[in-house]
């Protein structure tokens, strides 16, 4: 989920009612769907996190094999909001079993100045 847009697995998500909740969540909160399959989740194309620099520019931050997974559709609507950063990860996801969100962590304390 980022400020904008969510990227999700709706097949995922094993029953239809709990499905339609995430759905309708997440376009209550105003975020437009990029929707991702079974496939591209399973090269960790939702273990993504969107970060910010000091200028207040915004990252999709992803590995080379999530980003290899989408389709050109898919990073022309994500870059629509934010650019993307992959880097190869491929001994952490063939070994560590996570990716790029596993390894990053968010901080949600205010800016001191």
């Amino acid at each position: 989920v980022a400020d904008r847009y969510a990227v999700i697995c709706q097949e995922s998500i094993a029953y239809e009612t709990d499905r339609k909740k995430v759905i309708d969540e997440i376009e209550k909160s105003g975020r437009k769907i990029i929707p991702i399959s079974f496939a591209q989740m399973n090269h960790f194309a939702g273990n993504m996190l969107q970060v910010k620099n000091t200028a207040e520019k915004k990252y999709l931050i992803m590995s080379s094999q999530a980003y290899q997974s989408l389709s050109a559709g898919q990073i022309q609507e994500i870059e629509h909001y934010n650019s993307i950063l992959h880097s190869s990860l491929d001994t952490i996801e063939r070994n560590g079993g996570g990716s790029a969100r596993c390894m990053m962590a968010e901080v949600f304390l205010p800016t001191i100045h």
